[in-house]
């Protein structure tokens, strides 16, 4: 009964705040409830500064219909997450709305303790940007590398190889609200899935090539291992070349230690003189120029293009992704294209559809915060309803 209850409450603050309903008739016959049940949940949502009630101006006889609007900013989120060799924490509201940012630049030799705390001073400056009636419901990092999501662990960065197994949990436990942690390829897949509106049963596979190399796969309706922080790790599959070169997470001959940007940014600076540092200027920098003669990149192509095929082999997704600044280059997009379209078990089958994605920042920060946000809505009206219920009970 309480559940149904929360339910109610939840469907109603949903329809306002999709925009599908702004007075109680509305939510009446859209979720065909009696008046004055609607009535009812209106209430208890404007008492907890959920909704707010406006008078609409009559525009003839009869009383006219109150407007009800979403508070936004009833709740807020830090999230944080990873862009180049920074971390990067947003104060967002209920609307997704990003209000501020704080920036920490954590030194590549940075170990763990060092990072805790630089994590811990940026959620605590960027909760300070919230206003006042602003209550913190969650704190949600989106990190690269491998994590143990289901126990709030970083284990390892590519950016930071002297991190290991930054407890998370502990480290941004004191903020009172739940702390969240997920892979950001993770959470740009289930993001663009929403923005890009595929559909549900469609296989997907996302593919980053950028400073590390990485990948999500969505299949059945879900982002396949969210909950876990581990898959698709190719930017650290082995391949066996014999070179020995090291690969920041402590392996040899890595695909990245010949294709990631932290191995090659030497030679492309050699080739390609003012090379921006960031992956949004590379992307910038590369989208207009002719890399058909460019050794560093035909080289790393080659070895990224091979995997990707295999990988496309073992999942056989409908739909491939590509992002990072590489890819943002018409001959570099090309020569996926190709490769998919020449490869001899996904010929037999149904052409898989090849795009690039440049919106990775909203993307990524849909995916992450829209089931936090979710979980804290429905927690803040669940716990409204059980606080009325107490009080009816000792009125009685």
């Amino acid at each position: 009964m309480e559940t149904d209850r929360t339910d109610d409450l939840v469907a109603v603050a949903s329809l306002v705040r999709s925009g599908q309903a702004t007075n109680r008739g509305e939510i009446s016959r859209q979720l065909g409830m009696r008046s004055t049940t609607v009535s009812d949940l209106v209430g208890r949502l404007i008492a907890q500064e959920v909704l707010h009630e406006n008078a609409a101006r009559g525009r003839g006889k009869g009383r006219p219909a109150a407007v009800l609007s979403f508070n936004q900013q009833r709740l807020g989120a830090v999230f944080v997450t990873v862009i180049d060799q920074s971390l990067v924490a947003s104060a967002v509201d209920l609307g997704l709305r990003v209000l501020g940012q704080v920036t920490a630049h954590p030194p590549t030799h940075s170990d763990t303790e060092t990072v805790a705390r630089m994590m811990h001073r940026l959620v605590q400056d960027t909760a300070a940007l919230f206003a006042p009636q602003v209550e913190l419901a969650a704190v949600v990092c989106s990190m690269s590398g491998l994590l143990d999501a289901e126990h709030k662990i970083w284990c390892v960065s590519a950016r930071w190889p002297e991190l290991r197994n930054l407890d998370l949990g502990a480290a941004l436990g004191d903020f009172g609200c739940p702390v969240w942690l997920i892979r950001n390829l993770d959470a740009e897949l289930a993001g663009l899935r929403v923005i890009e509106r595929h559909h549900p049963e469609e296989n997907a596979l996302l593919l980053h090539w950028g400073h590390g190399i990485g990948a999500a796969y969505a299949s059945g309706g879900e982002v396949v291992n969210r909950n876990r922080g581990r898959f698709c790790e190719i930017g650290h599959w082995g391949l066996g070349n014999g070179r020995g070169r090291q690969c920041s997470c402590g392996n040899t001959d890595c695909l990245e230690t010949v294709a990631g940007l932290w191995a090659i940014r030497p030679a492309l600076a050699r080739e390609f003189p003012g090379l921006p540092h960031s992956e949004s200027g590379i992307a910038a920098h590369l989208a207009r120029m002719d890399l058909r003669d460019s050794p560093a990149i035909q080289g790393a192509l080659a070895e990224v293009l091979r995997l990707t095929a295999n990988l496309c082999r073992l999942l056989f997704p409908e739909r491939v992704i590509l992002t990072g600044p590489f890819v943002q280059n018409p001959d570099v997009f090309a020569r996926f294209v190709q490769t998919f379209d020449a490869a001899p078990m996904l010929r037999s089958l149904d052409k898989v559809r090849v795009s690039v994605s440049d919106n990775s920042d909203l993307s990524e920060l849909s995916g992450a915060l829209s089931e936090p946000m979710d979980r804290a809505l429905r927690d803040l009206v669940a716990g409204s309803d059980q606080r009325a219920r107490s009080l009816r009970a000792a009125e009685g």
